[in-house]
Formats: C-alpha cells, structure tokens, sequence
C-alpha cells in the first residue's frame, strides 16, 4: 500500500459485541434513521473506504434495514454530497426517495442527493458507495434533479459508471498519489455523465422558502465559524428576516444556537485531523471557534463525537505515523464516518 493512500475499516458483528448494533445507530444517527428488520443478535455491518484525494469510495456489507433521512438530518448536515451507489450483491431494495419511488428491479446503479430525504428498506446487501460533493460535478449536472435515479449496467452510461467501479475498487489499494488523484477526477466526470443522461430539470421554484433560507443560512454560519461575532442574531441580520421565522427555519436543526456549535465542532473534528494539526494547540482550535474555556470545548466535542478533543488527536497522529487509519474500533466509529463523509 503506498503511504499516500488513506484506508478506512470499520466493522461491527453481535457476535463480538453485545451493543454493536446499538453503536450503529448511534454512529449513523445524524445520517439517517436506522431500523433493523433482523435480530439484533444476527447484526453484522463492515465498511471499508479509501480516499480518492477527494472522492470517496467505499465498500459496504449489511444485514435487512430500513434507512430513513429525514429534514431534520438534512438541516443539521451542512455537507453537500453526493452518492453513487452500485449493488455488489443485494437480496432487493425499495425506497422513496423524495417523491420518486425507485427499486433493484429497476438496475443496480442508485443516485442519491444527501440534501433531499428519502425512506428506503434493503434485504441483506454489499454494495460499493462513490461519495463526492455536490462542487465535485460538471455545473450542468449539479443542477439536476437525479434523485434516486436507478441506471441498469446493460445501458450505456451504467456499464461505463458500474465497470469503473468495480475496477477502482479493485486496484485502489495500489493506487499512487498522481493514479488517486486522477481516479477521483475520473470518478467525478462518470458521475457527471450520468447525471446528465438520466436526470431531469429542477424544479427550483417550488421549493419552500423555509428550505431556501436554511440553506443561505448554513453556508453563511459555514463560511464565518471563526467569526467571534457569529450569532443567531448575525444569522438574522444576514437573511433579513424576522426572530420567529429564523428560529422556525431551524426547528428542524434543533435550534440556530445549536447548529452553529455543531458546525464549530465539526470544524475543529476536521483541524484536529488535518495535516496542520500539530502548528496549534487544543486550546488554540477551541478558542478560535468560540470556545471561551477548555472544559466547555472538551464537554461539548465529546457530547457530539463520544471522544474528547485529545483523544481524536492521538488517533490522528497514529494514523498518520502508520499510514493506515487509526479510528477503525467501534468506540471510535464516528470519527470514520465523518471522515468518510
């Protein structure tokens, strides 16, 4: 495996640990909802990712469950991503997806947009994930409404989207930075492609105004986290609204407050990772994401990612020193999906 490369493995089985499936729902919680349609003595759920310098992919195994994202999920997720997904194996799957009823009968490809709900229930599964961000696509596509597109690999744009996969999934631990680089651009571009040969215009201006506002308002709180003056207040300011309709546009995110901390903390999740880690203190990373105490930024990293700030540190050094992911335990299983997402 080259040093470049970034592996992701988590597994969790019943059979090693009692509460495993408990600590699925737990780890997943801010994706979706999480409904097992089998014994929790049988729960079994492997995934393991790489990094594709930008572009992840991932390689996913499950028992029969009922994913549900709801707006609620979506408000408190300020990422924009992106999902291409090809069954390796699958018993069936059926699924809402916002409006467009979509099932395994209809192909094994499935596009998903992470900003919009759905509700869908799969049998037992294997499947590899593409996830990249929305920015990631040719302007054109992004701009589409593919959600819960299903493409079969007979056609043209899913034999060439579904033989990349498996082929990158096949030659990824191999892969140099430059070949990385590339798979992810290449990727991308497929994705594109599809998009374009299977999705339909947008239908933007039906869109709820509340859902508008929520989306100016996370990429404002987004772009200013190290702002000390960033308040539901500035919020306000900056959509031109009133009190009670800010605070109605983020009901769904639990609050404006609480959503502006869990976008700090998940600003200083990534700083603590990141490759400058080791130019700033803790302390440093709290106080310049506004937190005015150390006990107050321990407290409340820990409440959202189970582990304290100085934990995830030692894991990121490990993982840079051993070039092979660290966070890859069930206690640590956030850390992975927030890094895979």
């Amino acid at each position: 495996m080259t040093a470049s490369l970034r592996r992701d493995l988590w597994v969790l089985d019943a059979r090693e640990r009692a509460d495993a499936a408990a600590e699925y729902r737990r780890a997943c919680a801010h994706l979706f909802d999480i409904t097992l349609l089998s014994p929790e003595a049988e729960f079994r759920n492997r995934m393991e990712g790489y990094n594709l310098a930008g572009v992840v992919m991932a390689r996913c195994s499950g028992v029969p469950q009922r994913f549900t994202r709801k707006l609620s999920h979506i408000a408190a997720d300020a990422s924009d991503s992106v999902l291409a997904v090809l069954d390796l194996e699958s018993g069936g799957w059926r699924g809402d997806y916002d409006g467009r009823q979509a099932s395994s009968d209809m192909g094994s490809i499935r596009l998903i947009d992470m900003s919009r709900p759905f509700d869908m229930v799969t049998e037992a599964y294997e499947t590899v994930h593409l996830i990249l961000s929305r920015t990631a696509l040719e302007p054109q596509a992004a701009e589409l409404d593919f959600h819960g597109c299903v493409i079969r690999e007979d056609g043209p744009s899913g034999r060439l989207l579904g033989s990349h996969l498996r082929a990158l999934w096949a030659s990824a631990q191999a892969m140099s930075a430059t070949d990385l680089t590339l798979a992810g651009k290449a990727a991308a571009a497929l994705v594109s492609a599809v998009i374009l040969a299977h999705g339909a215009p947008s239908d933007e201006e039906v869109r709820p105004v509340e859902k508008m506002l929520l989306a100016s308002a996370q990429r404002f709180v987004v772009q200013n986290l190290a702002e000390p003056d960033l308040s539901p207040e500035a919020v306000r300011r900056h959509l031109g609204v009133s009190r009670s309709l800010l605070y109605k546009v983020f009901e769904p995110a639990g609050g404006v407050s609480a959503f502006i901390q869990a976008r700090r903390l998940d600003q200083a999740f990534d700083e603590i990772l990141g490759d400058k880690a080791d130019q700033q203190t803790l302390a440093e990373v709290g106080y310049r994401l506004g937190f005015r105490s150390d006990a107050h930024f321990s407290r409340a990293f820990r409440a959202r990612f189970g582990m304290t700030p100085g934990r995830l540190r030692s894991l990121g050094e490990r993982a840079r020193r051993e070039g092979l992911s660290a966070i890859e335990r069930p206690d640590d299983v956030f850390a992975w999906v927030r890094g895979l997402l």
